[in-house]
């Protein structure tokens, strides 16, 4: 009888040990990459842990667009968020134009700021972001 009691138990174990680890590969999959991005030749996108912009992850980005070698081709910045898996549009648009607000506060009119960019995305934890448009390479 322990025997038996001892074998559902383990079998009951190997079970949850199993779903766990799918419901974390499962997580790990829909997370979206974080840091600096390169969308395409004329545009990096640095994806944000949190929601909101503050002056030190600006200085984060300034910092990493200098050690990329990007910092004489960038144009303009534009922020914006996802929404649509774990958040609604109105709050995602209030974020992005909040953080709008803080970016331009920041850069005082000596960087342009173009206005924000938000859009679905119902396969990923929704996030916020700061896009970095860059002037193309001149051959």
């Amino acid at each position: 009888m322990i025997g038996f009691v001892s074998a559902i138990s383990a079998s009951l174990a190997i079970i949850i040990l199993v779903v766990i680890s799918s419901l974390i590969g499962y997580v790990q999959s829909i997370m979206p990459a974080k840091g600096l991005i390169k969308v395409d030749e004329l545009k990096y996108r640095y994806v944000m842990e949190g929601k909101f912009i503050e002056d030190k992850l600006i200085e984060e980005v300034v910092v990493q667009i200098e050690n990329a070698g990007l910092a004489s081709r960038v144009v303009s910045y534009q922020t914006g968020c996802n929404y649509g898996f774990n958040t609604v549009e109105r709050e995602m648009l209030e974020v992005s134009t909040y953080n709008y607000l803080v970016l331009n506060q920041y850069f005082q009119d000596s960087m342009k700021i173009e206005k924000t960019n938000n859009y679905v995305a119902i396969e990923v934890i929704n996030t916020c972001y700061i896009d970095i448009n860059l002037r193309p390479l001149i051959n």
